[in-house]
């Protein structure tokens, strides 16, 4: 079950982290109007909140701490750019 979730977050990373390279969302909502910035921001943050969800997949339960870190830093993201449009 551990294996699964490291797994299944270790994916989710890998695609945030195409993300942050390439500043092109992979699955693109058709209403998104985020710039590349954005993009690679919200990516980078997510992408440290995956490798906390494999940390913790791995039963290395201080992971907590690193998906607690990504999560508070996209929501300061997704906050700064609502004030955007």
């Amino acid at each position: 079950m551990w294996i699964f979730i490291a797994v299944a977050a270790g994916a989710l990373m890998l695609i945030n982290l195409v993300q942050v390279g390439t500043g092109r969302q992979l699955v693109r909502p058709s209403e998104s109007r985020r710039t590349p910035v954005e993009v690679r921001q919200q990516s980078a943050a997510a992408a440290v909140e995956m490798l906390g969800g494999v940390l913790i997949g791995l039963e290395m339960f201080w992971g907590i701490a690193v998906v607690l870190l990504g999560f508070v830093a996209l929501v300061l993201l997704r906050k700064r750019a609502a004030y955007h449009y």
